[in-house]
């Protein structure tokens, strides 16, 4: 780095201008689309899931709330900076290396659940000698499977009320 170099600063408008001259844009290289039909579930989540919470007159403290989601942990990015005349980025294979986790607790707060978090090993090596606050499962795919769903909700949820 000279002299002359250590005072320049770009800014994001100069980086666009940049890219704009010179023809370098923003490209898409991989496409894949997951997307719920929410559409669907408002008829349950207004009708039927409210019926029942009115019935059984439940309050905040006993309905609970969990949602996975998946951390591709060796995933390269699928996007690249290309010039205006390239229509495809080369990409590789994607690598899915990933692990699913799952956050869990009830509406009111006052109770949660360790981290349920599933990999692909059954014991991983990483984890050998250190005791880490979350409850983990192994599964080929990394998926919350209804089998060990039903294992670690029995095992966590209901130890509470065991002393009862």
């Amino acid at each position: 780095m000279t002299e002359s170099d250590e005072g320049f600063v770009a800014s994001k408008g100069w980086l666009d201008r940049f890219k704009h001259l010179h023809g370098i844009r923003c490209l898409k290289i991989t496409e894949e689309k997951l997307s719920s039909n929410e559409s669907a579930i408002e008829p349950f989540r207004i009708e039927l899931l409210l019926r029942v919470i009115n019935e059984k007159n439940l309050s905040s403290e006993q309905i609970y709330y969990a949602d996975e989601s998946g951390l591709y942990w060796r995933m390269l990015p699928d996007k690249n900076l290309a010039d205006l005349n390239e229509k495809v980025a080369p990409g590789r294979k994607v690598i899915k290396a990933r692990i699913t986790f799952m956050p869990y607790a009830n509406v009111a707060g006052k109770h949660k659940l360790p981290l349920f978090v599933v990999g692909t090993a059954k014991k991983p090596q990483a984890f050998k000698s250190v005791m880490l606050p979350v409850c983990y499962r192994g599964q080929k795919n990394a998926w919350v499977r209804r089998e060990i769903f039903l294992e670690w909700f029995k095992q966590n949820l209901f130890q509470q009320f065991d002393n009862i």
